[in-house]
């Protein structure tokens, strides 16, 4: 305890720019500051906190809003060193199982938002291979994702003369 005391943070001035932030940032912040995502706990840790502030975006305040557009762009950013872009390794089941997991959802969530926890059960194994048209517009507008990742790549002949 006697270190702890001599070890007193010395009284520093807050800059003004700082001590005028919408005390909701200043929260964040807190619970991950803005810096360099520096590993993959660091990135899980992120991008959960994306996907939380995201399902919320019509309710977020001016500083949520200011945050989530930061992290957004590290999280971005990690995402483009760390996994570069290779859609033929994309599945429908793969990137359901990234959004559920990184929304920290469980599968009867997934279910009650589907219309069916069967249906989520089938889709998070790879029983089905896509969902239905209902279900991927409920999953984007819940994800705030583009369809096409739930869809199958449509096979083309090779050759049609």
């Amino acid at each position: 305890m006697e270190e702890r005391a001599m070890k007193k943070r010395p009284a520093t001035h807050i800059p003004d720019a700082v001590a005028d932030l919408p005390k909701s940032y200043l929260i964040l912040m807190g619970e991950f500051p803005l810096r360099p995502i520096r590993n993959g706990a660091e990135y899980t840790r992120a991008a959960r906190i994306v996907h939380q502030l995201a399902l919320r975006e019509d309710k977020l305040d001016p500083g949520q809003e200011a945050y989530l557009e930061v992290l957004e762009a590290m999280v971005e950013r990690y995402d483009l060193a760390h996994y570069p872009d290779n859609v033929d390794d994309v599945s429908p089941t793969r990137a359901l199982r990234m959004l559920v997991e990184q929304a920290g959802m469980s599968v009867t969530e997934l279910g009650e938002l589907l219309g069916s926890k069967g249906a989520a059960s089938e889709l998070l194994s790879g029983k089905r291979k896509e969902p239905s048209k209902a279900q991927i517009a409920r999953l984007c507008a819940r994800f705030r994702v583009d369809a096409s990742i739930f869809l199958l790549p449509v096979k083309r002949p090779a050759s049609a003369a």
